[in-house]
């Protein structure tokens, strides 16, 4: 039996992790979060393996995923009688909605969160090998025009960070303020879901017995 009040595990990408903090109490309190290292998104089928183990240890407890279509088997984790996934395929697109990830997508912009502005060199050079400017630039230049910074507020913009990812691979950055509305909804939207998908019904922030 599930105890009235008992928050829904919320399996995460970290690149969550510092955007959690600052949502309002009443949408945390619906939650019990762990967060995985963003990093495992360049490892689908490690983050698959590390999902479905976590998945099978869960039993019949419901489960909020907030990932994109990082893994191969996410659309049928999503499935699950107990899991429900927040909607959005990507973490840009779950922070700025549909409509305007869209929009910049159609501008050919590369997109830079928090955790990837922090950790650019190591994606850029160790993960996608541009060991150099001239490898960096002429790969990012056949595809994209510019990059975005996707502004939480949860620190101030790294700007000397954002300063050198441009003269390293020759886009201008440009940053996008968002709030955690959109945020926020996908992850209520996703607990009124989990709650639906419960045979013992229940309040949409809170599984209940």
């Amino acid at each position: 039996m599930k105890n009235k009040g008992k928050p829904v595990l919320l399996l995460g990408c970290g690149i969550f992790k510092r955007e959690f903090a600052p949502l309002p109490e009443s949408l945390r309190d619906g939650f019990h979060p762990i967060f995985l290292d963003s990093m495992l998104h360049m490892e689908p089928a490690r983050l698959d393996l590390l999902l479905k183990n976590a998945l099978e240890k869960t039993g019949d407890d419901p489960v909020v995923l907030a990932f994109g279509d990082c893994s191969p088997h996410l659309t049928e984790f999503d499935n699950h009688a107990h899991t429900v996934r927040v909607a959005g395929c990507n973490c840009c697109e779950i922070w700025l909605g549909k409509q305007r990830y869209g929009e910049l997508r159609k501008e050919a912009a590369f997109f830079l969160m928090l955790e990837w502005a922090l950790r650019w060199e190591h994606i850029i050079k160790d993960e996608l090998g541009l060991e150099t400017k001239e490898l960096a630039k002429d790969f990012m230049a056949q595809t994209l025009r510019r990059a975005v910074y996707i502004d939480t507020g949860v620190i101030p913009v790294p700007t000397e960070t954002l300063e050198a990812f441009s003269v390293y691979t020759g886009l201008p950055v440009t940053v996008e303020k968002v709030g955690y509305a959109h945020f926020a909804a996908s992850l209520e939207s996703a607990l009124h879901r989990i709650a639906g998908k419960s045979s013992s019904g229940g309040s949409p922030g809170m599984v209940s017995s």
